[in-house]
């Protein structure tokens, strides 16, 4: 009997928000493409583009495996549509395995700040950005029997904590999909849907969170290294890529419907 192996030759896979080299949609597509799967690139601003190119040149050297940039914004569903068809051509291939909902938006402003242009964006990007790729991924993508969805939600849901709670109300919804819909994709179509949830790890987006203006950790990094379990240490996009790869292989077959904490144990369950 040959050892099992999570090897991923031949699926294509489309992870959003991929396109920054030390984002967590970066390591998640490195992940990926390492195991063997064709991987789409995704970013939305043209500010981003040089980035999100030089990741997928990256995996197409390191790994020989096929790549592709795709752009638009995740939350108008003819522009998700047309992600998937691309991925699709690209590739040449007949349908899409796997799909990473990692893209987000948040803004760390107290409740009084908030502005109804920040809660449609957050919500936009995170929560109905989720469902258009998901239904892109089935319509468009015809999602096989054995298809791995996963959703990157935060630790923040369970959290609570002070200063985003448009970000933390928007991944919460996030959460939700997975839950509710888990049924109708497992049971009529063979698919299952996860949760992974970060806590805090260094990346553009958490910089300001995890740093002061003087660049020296802040009191937030501080407590976190604090908490966790595994180790003392800050959590790394790694650690999350390398628990993508666990969830997407067919080894996870019956697992779905789950909200996992990626976080060294900051947020245990008894």
């Amino acid at each position: 009997m040959s050892p099992d192996s999570l090897s991923l030759a031949g699926k294509v896979a489309l992870v959003t928000g991929s396109g920054r080299e030390n984002g967590i949609g970066a390591a998640i597509a490195r992940a990926l493409a390492r195991n063997g799967a064709h991987v789409a690139i995704h970013y939305v601003s043209q500010e981003s583009k040089v980035r999100a190119e030089k990741v997928a040149e990256s995996l197409a050297k390191d790994y020989g495996t096929k790549t592709v940039v795709v752009q638009g914004a995740v939350q108008d569903p003819g522009a998700a549509r047309r992600m998937v068809k691309e991925t699709l051509t690209a590739f040449s291939a007949p349908h899409l395995d796997i799909l990473v909902n990692n893209a987000a938006a948040g803004y760390p402003k107290s409740l009084s700040e908030v502005t109804p242009e920040q809660i449609q964006h957050e919500f936009s990007v995170i929560a109905f950005g989720t469902i258009y790729m998901i239904q892109a991924a089935l319509e468009v993508g015809g999602m096989p029997v054995g298809g791995r969805i996963i959703n990157i939600g935060s630790t923040a849901t369970k959290q609570g904590p002070y200063g985003a709670p448009v970000y933390v109300a928007a991944k919460a919804a996030q959460d939700c999909i997975a839950v509710a819909w888990a049924g109708e994709l497992g049971r009529n179509r063979g698919i299952t849907i996860n949760t992974l949830a970060p806590g805090l790890v260094p990346t553009d987006m958490s910089k300001p969170l995890l740093e002061t203006s003087e660049g020296v950790p802040s009191g937030a990094q501080a407590a976190i290294v604090a908490a966790t379990r595994a180790a003392a240490r800050l959590g790394t996009p790694e650690d999350l890529a390398d628990a993508v790869l666990l969830l997407v292989s067919e080894k996870s077959r019956w697992i779905t419907a789950e909200w996992i904490s990626v976080s060294g144990g900051l947020t245990p369950t008894m």
